[in-house]
């Protein structure tokens, strides 16, 4: 959906970004900037920050936007990109995003499996040098692999109590700083963690240094940075918003980074209050706004009507 569409909706609600919503995503220039710079002189980068903090919406809607647009110049705009998460399986999931990245759309390729991909992974360290080599990447092109919410490597590492289980994910990180350090391909590894798991990098040797050199904290957004991020998805929708409601949702919303995801609920539930019931050249205000119960009742108010729905 799109803006002009019947039912358009700037804000994702808790969701991140995704890639494709770049032109919704406002509020953090310049520490896409920064990003892109610490990418350029390390390939191995880890975007840090608090749980709601914005770091995956960052990485999808932020930089990998950029890349495609050949912000780094030496490397092109040529990207093969991979986006997966850990999960209890991490090596089985990173096969996964590798089959599915546009790598395999080619002849060299086509009788190459999922399994295949895995195999190789498995095999030694370099098992993820190895796949890029069997994918066909070229000089000219750049492989990125995204590990979003790498924290949860942590989690199921610890609650495993097998001893594959931790070789497992021993390994998947062993084959992820082998490739970013070599020089012979040109393969990216940037992970999304919570900032509060920064301690148990220390569980892998290879991953506390890795960190140490690349790591990116997300910078709160300040309050100029907010009201952009407000204001702008509202512009691209078609629609105008109240100085009063900015002030209100700036004041409300307050120095916690945890309660962005809830902001852009709420605004995605007021947005939907305005399209059903404004006046002709009424911007969205704070009676809409109110209606949903603001963000202190937005999330509440919408489980208890899909609560009702289904009953």
């Amino acid at each position: 959906m799109t803006p002009g569409d019947p039912g358009f909706n700037p804000f994702p609600g808790l969701r991140p970004f995704d890639m494709d919503e770049e032109y919704l995503f406002f509020g953090r220039e310049d520490q896409r900037k920064e990003l892109v710079s610490l990418l350029r002189e390390q390939r191995f980068v880890a975007v840090l920050g608090a749980s709601g903090s914005g770091k995956s919406s960052l990485v999808r809607a932020g930089l990998l936007p950029a890349l495609y647009g050949g912000v780094m110049t030496k490397a092109g705009s040529n990207w093969h990109i991979a986006v997966m998460r850990p999960g209890g399986h991490a090596i089985t999931n990173l096969a996964e995003a590798l089959f599915e990245t546009d790598l395999l759309d080619n002849e060299v390729c086509e009788d190459l499996t999922e399994l295949d991909i895995e195999a190789t992974l498995i095999r030694s360290g370099l098992g993820l040098i190895e796949v890029a080599r069997q994918l066909g990447l070229q000089q000219n092109e750049n492989l990125l692999i995204v590990v979003d919410q790498f924290e949860e490597l942590f989690r199921f590492n610890s609650s495993q109590s097998d001893r594959s289980s931790r070789d497992e994910a021993a390994a998947f990180v062993k084959m992820l700083v082998e490739a970013a350090i070599q020089q012979e391909l040109s393969i990216y590894v940037v992970l999304t963690m919570r900032s509060d798991f920064f301690g148990d990098c220390s569980q892998f040797e290879e991953l506390a240094e890795a960190v140490n050199k690349g790591e990116y904290l997300v910078p709160r957004l300040n309050r100029e940075n907010k009201k952009t991020a407000i204001e702008g998805p509202v512009r691209v929708g078609g629609g105008d918003i109240s100085p009063r409601l900015v002030q209100r949702l700036l004041n409300d919303l307050g120095d916690d980074p945890d309660q962005l995801p809830i902001m852009q609920h709420a605004l995605m539930r007021t947005w939907d209050c305005w399209l059903s019931d404004h006046d002709e050249n009424e911007p969205l205000d704070l009676r809409h706004y109110e209606a949903t119960g603001g963000m202190d009742e937005a999330l509440s108010r919408h489980a208890d009507e899909a609560h009702a729905e289904a009953t």
